[in-house]
């Protein structure tokens, strides 16, 4: 029998969706199962060859609960702390700078983690990938590249004309006084009018510039924009981005946006004290650091579990 993954994701809840994703496909072969906001309960799923069930979320730990009591029983992770009888899961994990509730877990119990960083989706695979398809565009771009994530405006942070013309700019002088390319790829969340304004600024530099609205797989466009780069500059709105970022060990660069949550300046701090990020001023270093890929730490945690005694598969 081959055995595979169930990623139970809430429906609409993206971001929550592609962490579960991220964990489950170093193991196993997943499969998404999306579930309604109000009272869902997967009855219905069978679970033959089902080694392994991540759930992220809040609203997917009820229906996580209720495959517990399944035979065949899987291995259950919950990607979000689970307060009322935390013990009857295999692992919940947590991100270090979201302390809510947490706290009610007893951190450091046997089937609890946290890691900095987020979990992503994104892998060697991947990288290596969007790398060859766009192997062509690149090659205009002399060395060093440097990749640039482009966020949005959010409930926490500010991202309107003002920051994306100073960012612009700043990204303008970077590129004249090291005389490095730009890889520029937006986001979801980057608006229309933030991306022409960062465009217009890079007008004559050499740069690429993939617009996440524009661009026709803009998931390759981004893995290419980090597998080329020597170093990243990323836009502080998103932990998600800066994970992905710092998952790659490459120098990163964080530019603060107006705005923001102590969660984050908790997350900030983190990222610099490990090395991994520094705050952009202009200058141009390279270091090294240990990647922060939580995704793999979530997924070793779980594989003997699962009975993978090797570790996370080659699904990098």
């Amino acid at each position: 029998m081959e055995f595979r993954s169930l990623v139970l994701a809430v429906d609409g809840k993206a971001g929550h969706e592609r962490q579960a994703v991220a964990v489950a496909q170093r193991l196993l072969p997943p499969q998404i199962v999306r579930l309604p906001r109000r009272g869902a309960a997967p009855r219905d799923i069978a679970l033959d060859g089902v080694a392994l069930v991540v759930a992220a979320g809040r609203q997917a730990i009820a229906p996580a609960r209720a495959l517990l009591a399944r035979t065949p029983r899987p291995v259950v992770a919950v990607l979000q702390p689970v307060l009322w009888r935390p013990h009857e899961f295999d692992l919940i994990w947590s991100p270090e700078h979201d302390r809510a509730g947490v706290r009610l877990l007893r951190p450091g119990g046997a089937n609890h983690m946290e890691t900095i960083t987020t979990p992503s989706p994104l892998t060697d695979n991947a990288i290596e990938a969007g790398l060859a398809a766009h192997a062509d565009a690149l090659s205009g771009c002399p060395q060093p590249r440097i990749a640039v994530l482009v966020g949005g405006p959010s409930r926490t942070h500010r991202f309107g004309s003002l920051e994306a013309d100073e960012f612009g700019a700043r990204l303008a002088a970077f590129s004249r006084t090291h005389q490095a390319s730009l890889i520029v790829a937006t986001s979801p969340r980057t608006t229309p009018d933030v991306a022409a304004r960062v465009a217009s600024r890079l007008s004559g530099l050499p740069h690429l510039f993939f617009d996440y609205r524009t661009t026709p797989d803009p998931s390759s466009a981004y893995a290419a924009t980090l597998g080329a780069s020597s170093a990243i500059i990323a836009t502080s709105d998103s932990t998600a981005m800066l994970s992905e970022a710092v998952a790659t060990g490459k120098p990163v660069y964080g530019w603060r946006l107006p705005g923001g949550k102590a969660k984050y300046e908790r997350f900030y701090d983190r990222l610099i004290a490990h090395g991994a990020m520094r705050w952009f001023d202009g200058r141009f270093d390279l270091w090294t650091y240990q990647p922060l890929n939580a995704a793999n730490a979530i997924a070793a945690r779980l594989a003997p579990a699962v009975g993978l005694l090797t570790g996370p598969s080659e699904r990098k």
